[in-house]
């Protein structure tokens, strides 16, 4: 009896002597637990004191969390909700480098009840680790008008993919079980599977698939039609347009398409992204759709040499609203600002841009009564506005600036009407410096019919290039320094201009017709200036109003 008694305190003693051991075992996994949430916490705000401390990081365009984003994707609207996608940036294990992490292409996500202000949902379309995907998930679109929501997108070495909604908030997406569903082409293949988009009508689905296509007789910029009755399995229909050398360069190209109709008309909508001859390039056609081919009748662009608008996209919205997304790179190289590339990066390795990349403010986009294309912010932003002034009747002499001491700021929103009268040139200088070292010049130009941003001067920094993309190169020529879009005035019509500026962001939108969009970094903090010009001649403003613009992006 006690030697049973004395083995039963053995094995408590060992039992506990055991969980002792399991204790400290879990109060040490627990304490590293605690370490490492605690650096987390730590490194989260540090992270948000960094970004208050950033001078051009904008307060009212939509921008990411962190890190670097390229092209809009896949902009939807269902139940209620804008949904829009981004190609942004996300770690994997490096099979090469064991110590450090590469960075592969993910699709981001984010929602809106209002145009304005964003949520951030769950990565949508994330690559698999497997090894099968090294440069993750590349661009497409949502299918307009799918039975539910669906995305197509392009996946390196595979080809077109699609992955389907499994919740109305859009968090859980499942890829289809055939992927990629368009496999990548061959060389004797006509077609070039790249970024696709697609739409659904009348039971059937169409996708347009590549940037290019080698029928002879359709160089230039096209893409490639292929239809199905089921997701699975896609038929080629061939080129879905053709281009003329009177609007576009051969070696122009037709990657991000987007297309649809405008409005309740007839009139559609194509619209692309173009890499040559420079890298931002956002341009549209205008035409007819008929028997699954379109007919372009008339040729645009949405930036040209010196801007940074690119990776277009849009959707229908409730109100039956087509709403414009577009991606504005940066063009800055360096320096203390974390807008700057200021980490190891290197492009052609797909490694992280350090804050990097600005959604445009959503455009509304109409078919006019002239035929042109409309172009106008979308009015929700309004409900930003606060401050509000403005005066009336302000002649602007030959050869002088009219100072608007009342309509200073750097994240604002001005309205402009100006008679041009007989002078040459007319505009608005915004951010001006007190000293004149640094200006953003607006002008319009009559005789030449253009509008155009010049930003020779915009800041003192000698770390900001303007020219083509992330590796700042450009073929010809050295920098630009001025953004000039075409604009031409009616006989009796009057120039109207709603700027938005926005820290390092300016969209100027022109007579419902027009916008312009550029990157600016105004490095003093007294550049806040707003001027009126004229040259050879003189000019007349007749009424200028300005909002300050409320914040809305929450951090």
């Amino acid at each position: 009896m006690k030697k049973q008694v004395h083995l039963i305190l053995i094995i408590a003693i060992f039992i506990i002597a055991c969980s002792d051991k399991s204790d400290d075992a879990n109060s040490t996994d627990s304490s590293k637990n605690n370490q490492s949430i605690n650096e987390l916490i730590l490194g989260a705000r540090n992270l948000r004191e960094l970004l208050w401390k950033d001078q051009h990081r904008p307060k009212y365009h939509h921008i990411p969390p962190e890190g670097f984003f390229n092209d809009a994707n896949g902009a939807l609207f269902w139940k209620g909700r804008y949904h829009l996608f981004y190609l942004a940036r996300t770690p994997i294990p490096n099979p090469e480098k064991s110590s450090k992490d590469k960075w592969v292409a993910v699709w981001d996500h984010v929602s809106s009840r209002d145009l304005v202000h964003w949520i951030h949902h769950p990565p949508s379309v994330i690559p698999k680790l497997d090894g099968s995907m090294p440069l993750g998930i590349y661009s497409g679109g949502a299918i307009k008008n799918a039975p539910r929501p669906t995305l197509i997108y392009h996946v390196p070495g595979q080809g077109a993919c699609i992955s389907i909604a499994q919740d109305d908030d859009l968090n859980e997406w499942k890829p289809f079980p055939g992927n990629p569903v368009i496999k990548l082409h061959e060389e004797e293949d006509e077609f070039v599977v790249y970024d696709p988009t697609g739409w659904y009508e009348n039971g059937k689905y169409y996708a347009l698939i590549g940037n290019k296509n080698k029928r002879p007789g359709y160089e230039g910029d096209c893409t490639s039609l292929f239809t199905s009755s089921d997701l699975k399995n896609w038929e080629y229909q061939g080129p879905f347009y053709q281009s003329r050398r009177e609007w576009t360069l051969e070696n122009e190209d037709a990657a991000c398409p987007d297309f649809y109709p405008l409005g309740n008309s007839d009139t559609h909508m194509l619209l692309l992204h173009g890499h040559q001859p420079y890298r931002n390039i956002t341009h549209y056609y205008l035409g007819k759709y008929e028997n699954e081919r379109f007919f372009p009748e008339h040729h645009g662009r949405m930036s040209w040499l010196g801007g940074q608008l690119s990776g277009p996209e849009s959707l229908v919205d409730d109100k039956g609203r087509n709403i414009f997304f577009g991606w504005m790179a940066e063009s800055k190289t360096g320096g203390e600002s974390l807008w700057g590339y200021n980490i190891e990066v290197d492009p052609g390795k797909n490694d992280l841009y350090a804050w990097g990349s600005v959604v445009s403010l959503p455009r509304v986009m109409t078919l006019r009564e002239d035929g042109q294309l409309g172009i106008e912010p979308a009015p929700e932003f309004e409900i930003l506005r606060y401050n509000s002034r403005q005066e009336k009747d302000i002649n602007i002499p030959n050869d002088k600036e009219v100072n608007l001491d009342n309509m200073s700021g750097n994240v604002m929103e001005l309205f402009v009407e100006i008679d041009p009268k007989d002078a040459n040139e007319v505009g608005v200088k915004v951010l001006c410096s007190p000293d004149n070292l640094e200006e953003t010049v607006i002008v319009f130009t009559p005789s030449k019919n253009t509008l155009g941003i010049n930003f020779q001067n915009s800041t003192v920094l000698d770390n900001v290039r303007y020219r083509g993309f992330f590796n700042f190169k450009q073929s010809e020529g050295s920098d630009a320094i001025i953004q000039e879009a075409p604009l031409q005035l009616n006989e009796s019509e009057t120039l109207k201009l709603r700027i938005f500026i926005d820290r390092s962001v300016l969209e100027v939108f022109a007579n419902g017709r027009q916008c312009i969009t550029q990157r600016i970094y105004p490095s003093k903090l007294n550049s806040r200036g707003t001027r009126l010009f004229a040259k050879g001649g003189s000019g007349k403003a007749l009424i200028v109003k300005a909002w300050d613009m409320d914040q809305a992006v929450p951090w």
